[in-house]
């Protein structure tokens, strides 16, 4: 009868062990789970706050230019010239929009989501290049697009808006008169797509907060250079979601390499 009475203790003990130590683990889980939605609260919270004050400045240049021309106060042969600095400044609010609806979709994608169909991403580099013809005219820059072919699983059009956002700012960064160069390759372990320039260079203490939404290296010169900050946020979002990862090298004063590198996928 004891060693019945001993067996049952010991057997009432390690259920209350057990027991004890699922709540234990039930509570780690829920205190994780609460931390991570108070971070996603203040992530967002932190976001719309960036994107009120982001759309507040060409907010008030549209309406205190749009007022002035209402109330017949710009002379007629300023009129162009104040419709112009309005145009600027809508077309700044529409690509901040559109960054921002674009960031929207990334967070709601599930993990490769994006990886949805056969694309020969070489091309894509092309075509990214080519819709900044303009703009690196206007900047005496010269860009390079080289490599051979190489068709990986990805989304398309997220695919060329990353290469459009790397490109622009290797060429609004760069220095009048720089070259920016892509390079496309591919191999048994993946793609890689390099853009490099040879502008002023990106000091390593800043290489991981250029990466962050709204996040500026020259405040100083964000209306000058143009650009939502969000350009890398979407480019290295973009990686995630395809599975790969941005990295940026170089040495400063010698220019700025991003590297992403997307791992094989089946096509």
């Amino acid at each position: 009868a004891r060693t019945q009475d001993r067996d049952a203790l010991r057997i009432c003990g390690e259920l209350i062990t057990a027991n004890l130590y699922r709540m234990e683990k039930g509570q780690r889980t829920l205190r994780a789970q609460n931390e991570e939605l108070a971070r996603a609260e203040s992530l967002r919270r932190d976001f719309s706050a960036n994107v009120s004050h982001e759309m507040k400045t060409p907010l008030q240049v549209i309406s205190g230019y749009a007022e002035l021309m209402e109330n017949g106060l710009v002379p007629p042969e300023d009129v162009p010239r104040f419709a112009g600095l309005i145009h600027q400044e809508s077309q700044a609010m529409r690509a901040l929009i559109d960054d921002v609806l674009t960031l929207s979709r990334l967070d709601e994608l599930p993990p490769d989501a994006a990886v949805i169909a056969s694309v020969e991403v070489l091309g894509v580099a092309q075509r990214a290049a080519g819709r900044l013809t303009k703009l690196a005219d206007e900047r005496a820059i010269s860009v390079q697009v080289k490599g051979a072919p190489v068709t990986m699983m990805g989304n398309e059009g997220l695919m060329e808006q990353m290469l459009h956002n790397l490109i622009e700012n290797a060429i609004r960064y760069n220095d009048e008169g720089g070259h920016v160069w892509v390079e496309v390759d591919g191999s048994s372990e993946g793609v890689t797509v390099r853009v490099a320039d040879d502008g002023p260079g990106i000091p390593e203490a800043k290489r991981e907060k250029i990466f962050e939404r709204f996040y500026r290296l020259e405040k100083s010169r964000s209306k000058e250079t143009g650009g939502t900050g969000l350009g890398l946020a979407i480019v290295k979002h973009g990686a995630q979601r395809h599975g790969g990862t941005i990295e940026v090298g170089g040495k400063e004063g010698e220019g700025a390499t991003f590297t992403l590198r997307f791992p094989a996928t089946a096509d």
